[in-house]
């Protein structure tokens, strides 16, 4: 508003230059600022990576089902019945009541044509669709919610980096429920997130972002919260990263990252 109506220079040229955002991040903060959510972005196609690679929570083989040991039989076995079996004989008595059953006036019931019509009435009332491709608000609310990745080919990096950008300019604005989203949606994508090989330097990437324009570690110790998210995560899948060459060079590089890093590492005795 100071910007519009403040007598600002942008007022006057009716422009703002915001050389710390970008375009398609100032745009979900707008949308944030009219829906009080936003949509999150979308995961890129990476083609350069072999699509069959499994993670490695899902590599383990549980093996072909067991077979059954020599002398026992299998459970389908049990109910089969021979196909030359014959029936077992009915009652002549019992052929007799049938009958009788079957040709009192009382077996005999008569529908109307009401309760037929009433009968195909309701399940085509009920069946009527007025909006047939969906409520645009359970729509838009399905745009919101953060999404899991399914294969190795789904670059999540663009994902991960959106919403550490709009916590970061959500910071600078001091918007704190903005804040507060975005690192709920992140938190729901990193629990979510399955950690191919080949997907190590989505992290990577946002660790390296978190701590080349987050907020420096306080005097009292206290971490930024994005940090703190982002370096937990590495520390409780340190048995993967530890092994990628992307995550060394991250500790090569130095700085806060280092001593956050090794910090949470000791305090929860993960190297034991």
């Amino acid at each position: 508003r100071a910007l519009v109506y403040g007598g600002m220079v942008e007022s006057e040229k009716r422009c703002a230059d915001l050389e710390y955002i970008e375009p398609e991040d100032f745009a979900r903060y707008l949308e944030y600022a009219y829906r009080r959510d936003y949509t999150v972005p979308p995961w890129e196609q990476d083609d350069s990576v072999i699509k069959s690679q499994t993670p490695k929570s899902l590599a383990e083989d549980t093996g072909p089902p067991p077979v059954p040991e020599e002398g026992y039989p299998h459970e389908s076995m049990s109910d089969e019945v021979p196909m030359d079996a014959e029936p077992e004989p009915v009652a002549e008595d019992w052929v007799a009541y049938e009958e009788e059953v079957s040709n009192s006036p009382a077996r005999k019931v008569q529908v109307t044509p009401v309760k037929i019509r009433s009968a195909t009435l309701r399940p085509r009332f009920n069946s009527r669709n007025y909006i047939p491709n969906g409520d645009p608000k359970a729509a838009m609310i399905r745009q919101f919610a953060p999404e899991a990745n399914s294969t190795v080919q789904q670059n999540f990096t663009p994902v991960f980096l959106a919403h550490a950008r709009l916590y970061t300019f959500a910071g600078m604005r001091m918007v704190e429920p903005l804040k507060n989203l975005a690192l709920h949606k992140l938190h729901k994508t990193l629990l979510d997130f399955k950690l191919y090989h080949q997907r190590v330097g989505d992290v990577v990437e946002l660790a390296r972002y978190a701590y080349e324009h987050g907020k420096d570690r306080e005097d009292d110790g206290t971490m930024d919260e994005l940090r703190t998210l982002v370096v937990e995560y590495l520390a409780c899948e340190i048995s993967t990263f530890g092994k990628h060459k992307e995550f060394v060079r991250l500790l090569e590089d130095g700085g806060e990252f280092v001593g956050d890093f090794w910090s949470i590492v000791m305090k929860d005795n993960l190297l034991c």
